[in-house]
């Protein structure tokens, strides 16, 4: 279980410039005592004074060109990331073509993502996010869901008329089958786990280490494929499902156009820990929500009364929370869960979105899989 106390009051740390400047104050202070010494053996009062003056000057603005030299080279080398990649042609198994965006790390991954818009959205309304992740290291699959952005054609369009509730079902639809591979349902977001895959085979990332992101409505449909994604057990060639390891839902809906979380809440499956429900209890969960989003803190209340032992709270004005019960001997392990308020009237996208503040959804997230993904837990 991660450690849940203290550990908000530092976010911002991850992503701030750790290149150090002792080394102009080094500089500085050499140049200033060589300077001085030939001064004192001058034996002119007013001018070794005015040479003084003149030289610290000239110091000063050397070791400040230095540094913003050193500051442009420490930022020119941070930008240097893999190119995104613009992939089409797949294919769900109701044959709806997809594309997605994938954000591939600079070094080895240190999450996989997989990042939800909410409806109404596209990949564009989350690239902020999706960018920050993967300058922090993450590898990022964005795909623009069914009638969203590149994956609209004429029969699936939301410019034009709202998805239908059979339409909306398919986004996390997994199952059909013995054999994922080879299921007979097999929707948006499986289609791109199925996409990673092939990624995992070459090496390039670990679904071992698998993170889901959901924003708005697509944060209830990615929350019901991380379930689906539990319910795939092993087989006789071993395990083929329970690969998400951590859960965050920006501004999640409880209920909306037909979908809701419920079922998702109420699912088991069997474990290597035994019957757990995974979502409710078992997989590390963050809410990230605006101010006074009635609908994320529902859930988390929810989500609070199944991990009484394991929860954290940090509201817009900085009142932080956590439960003070302790885990019993014969009590189930839960898994952590964090909810975080963000002083802003933002919801979903636009609030994943937010580019500055002292927890921005992108430090939150970046901090949460840093916890729940490290190789201690």
């Amino acid at each position: 279980m991660i450690r849940l106390t203290q550990k908000t009051t530092s976010f911002n740390c991850h992503f701030q410039n750790k290149r150090p400047n002792q080394l102009a104050g080094g500089r500085y202070l050499s140049a200033q005592e060589s300077h001085c010494h030939l001064i004192e053996t001058s034996g002119g009062l007013v001018s070794g004074q005015l040479i003084h003056k003149k030289m610290m000057l000239f110091c000063l603005i050397t070791c400040s060109c230095w540094a913003m030299t050193a500051q442009s080279a420490d930022e020119k080398s941070s930008s240097k990331l893999p190119a995104v990649e613009q992939v089409k042609g797949l294919r769900t198994s109701d044959g709806v073509p997809l594309q997605l965006v994938y954000y591939p790390p600079q070094r080895k991954a240190t999450a996989t993502v997989i990042l939800v818009h909410d409806i109404g959205g596209s990949e564009k309304t989350v690239r902020k996010l999706a960018a920050g992740l993967q300058k922090a290291g993450c590898a990022v699959a964005v795909p623009d869901l069914r009638g969203h952005g590149g994956s609209k054609n004429t029969d699936l369009d939301v410019t034009k008329k709202r998805l239908l509730l059979n339409q909306l079902r398919m986004i996390p639809a997994s199952g059909g089958g013995r054999i994922r591979k080879s299921a007979n349902l097999r929707g948006d977001l499986e289609t791109v786990r199925n996409w990673l895959l092939e990624k995992e085979a070459g090496g390039d990332i670990d679904l071992e280490r698998l993170c889901v992101i959901g924003s708005g409505l697509g944060g209830t449909l990615a929350a019901t494929w991380a379930v689906a994604d539990w319910n795939w057990l092993p087989n006789t060639h071993g395990p083929q499902g329970q690969q998400v390891q951590t859960v965050i839902l920006i501004s999640p809906v409880w209920a909306d156009q037909g979908i809701s979380i419920t079922n998702a809440l109420g699912a088991r499956t069997n474990s290597d820990q035994g019957e757990v429900k995974p979502l409710l209890e078992y997989l590390p969960v963050m809410i990230i929500a605006g101010s006074d989003d009635r609908q994320s803190s529902q859930l988390f209340q929810r989500l609070k009364g199944a991990r009484p032992t394991s929860w954290f709270k940090e509201s817009a004005n900085g009142i932080k929370q956590q439960s003070k019960r302790k885990v019993s001997p014969n009590q189930p392990k839960t898994g952590p869960l964090v909810f975080e308020e963000i002083r802003s009237s933002l919801r979903a996208d636009k609030l994943a979105s937010l580019p500055s503040g002292n927890r921005t959804p992108l430090q939150l997230c970046a901090w949460f899989m840093s916890e729940t993904l490290s190789d201690d837990n």
